[in-house]
């Protein structure tokens, strides 16, 4: 339907809240002229609003619209197919607090902005920028000292090319001193090992630290800093590369579950024998004592192939607990904004009826309603003694304060524990019940195999589960419950005898790792 709709009278909105709704959006956008559509994006969290006339669009994109608190990005629709790509700009690094029409007044002396996309993190922000001519983009990418921004052409995704690192992500900078006056305290300290052409700092609002952008001139003086351990104001702080959404992400990969006697040189050893690292950087244990790092690549294309080949590599994934290879490419702020949109949309629909018992937990079912039991109803008794109610009682003390037994009064109060005190505090553990071997051939005799199958597999997920990595354990699980590879017998006696149960587990870890 928007196809066969002018693309000079509409715009496309995005960057409001989940709750916003079609009725809100069209009055806040009503001041700029008669609206005659609004439509819902299905294929993304955008909506198209069509106006009767460009002079509306025009309005609309040259003032900030807000809805419950948020500012909205609000661009003129556009046909993607005429766009020029050499005309499209990448900014990253940008003040959390900054808008869209901030950077449209800063950057439309250049010429004419078709498009701006801003995303934020809670610690800075990027922006892409179209511009209708690419000489546009050119002055822009000259003058980006002048206007203390890091701008490179924006390269879409899938395309390749070589990364170039200049630029430094600084953290945790803990100071009494105002933002004027701890940006040259860092270009004095960066400044040692090499020219530097921007330098960006901003506040992390969480924790109230500062942390900082560094480009360099020359990306050989930012090799040099990144690997510097020098303390800054009497403190540790993190320097490590930064990375972008125009970056293929690929290129830069994180890695965890590194065994705690891992040095960088053997890791570095490992990764080099499938292809040569750009950089690598081994981050301090976690809380568990295992060790995490950040792999460089040169490429996209080769950060493809480390993904590829670390699972098979033997060098490589001896040096992960349990042998369990964790790597995956790393997100820039822009992305984990995606990403976390992504995570907070629920992957399932609640299922409508209650979820029946297994199997092996079914209620009992207790014997049909009946009006009389078959052996008869039982005479009424009468009181053996004492028609008037309870017997009579003797107090069992006098008046005075005197016990005076009388009898065996004492026949209801508990007795006490024969056993040792130390018993008396255990509390009787739950052992699952194995089932019965006859039983189980019987249900096989009868083809029942999917229940056989259900049966040892609940009892024996959860002993899996403790001595391997949590994503192997259904695989590993599902070899030993296969009856090609293992009689009844021999899965009962993974049940009851811990020792066998760990040598077919490693068994099956082995025979997984090889498939690889």
């Amino acid at each position: 339907m928007i196809q066969s709709i002018p693309h000079d009278r509409c715009v496309y909105v995005t960057q409001y809240k989940p709750e916003t709704t079609l009725e809100q959006l069209k009055q806040a956008f009503s001041e700029f002229g008669k609206i005659e559509l609004l439509q819902q994006n299905a294929k993304s969290n955008g909506v198209f609003i069509v106006f009767d006339s460009h002079d509306a669009v025009n309005k609309a994109t040259s003032k900030t619209v807000t809805i419950g608190g948020k500012n909205l990005d609000v661009n003129e629709y556009l046909d993607m197919d005429k766009l020029d790509e050499e005309a499209n700009i990448f900014i990253d690094g940008i003040s959390p607090t900054t808008t869209q029409l901030q950077l449209k007044e800063k950057l439309q002396k250049y010429g004419k902005i078709l498009n701006i996309k801003v995303q934020m993190s809670d610690k800075a922000g990027v922006a892409y920028i179209q511009f209708e001519e690419r000489k546009s983009a050119e002055q822009c990418l000259n003058d980006q000292k002048n206007l203390g921004m890091h701008i490179t052409r924006a390269i879409k995704k899938g395309k390749q090319q070589q990364i170039k690192r200049d630029q430094l992500f600084i953290s945790n900078i803990k100071s009494q001193l105002s933002l004027d006056q701890i940006k040259p305290q860092l270009d004095n300290y960066f400044s040692e090992y090499g020219k530097i052409e921007l330098i960006q700092v901003n506040v992390n609002p969480k924790n109230q630290t500062y942390f900082a952008f560094v480009r360099f001139e020359n990306s050989e003086d930012a090799y040099k800093a990144v690997k510097t351990t020098k303390p800054f104001q009497n403190q540790i702080i993190n320097i490590q590369w930064a990375v972008n959404s125009n970056d293929n992400i690929e290129a830069n990969l994180y890695t965890k579950n590194l065994k705690p006697t891992v040095t960088e040189q053997q890791l570095r050893e490992a990764y080099e024998s499938i292809i040569t690292l750009d950089d690598l950087q081994l981050l301090p244990p976690n809380k568990s004592n295992k060790l995490s790092a950040y792999i460089y690549l040169k490429s996209a294309e080769d950060g493809k192939k480390v993904i590829d080949l670390a699972f098979k590599t033997k060098k490589i994934f001896d040096l992960y607990d349990k042998l369990t290879v964790q790597i995956s490419p790393m997100l820039s702020p822009a992305e984990i904004i995606q990403f976390k949109k992504i995570q907070s949309k629920p992957t399932y629909q609640p299922y409508a009826n209650s979820m029946p018992f297994p199997p092996y937990q079914q209620p009992l079912q207790g014997y049909p309603n009946q009006q009389n039991p078959p052996y008869g109803a039982y005479p009424q008794q009468q009181p053996p003694y004492y028609a008037g109610g309870y017997p009579p009682q003797q107090p069992p003390y006098q008046q005075g304060g005197y016990y005076q037994q009388q009898g065996n009064y004492n026949q209801h109060r508990p007795k006490k524990h024969p056993y040792p005190n130390q018993y008396q505090n255990q509390q009787r553990q739950h052992q699952p019940r194995i089932p019965d071997l006859q039983y189980l051939q019987n249900l096989l005799a009868q083809g029942n195999e999917k229940k056989v199958t259900d049966t040892i597999g609940i009892l024996l997920f959860p002993l899996v589960n403790q001595q391997v990595e949590q994503k192997l354990a259904p695989q590993v699980t599902g070899i030993l419950l296969d009856f090609e590879n293992y009689g009844l017998e021999d899965q009962l006696k993974m049940l009851q005898n811990a020792p066998y149960l760990s040598e077919q587990i490693n068994q099956a870890v082995d025979l997984i790792r090889k498939s690889y």
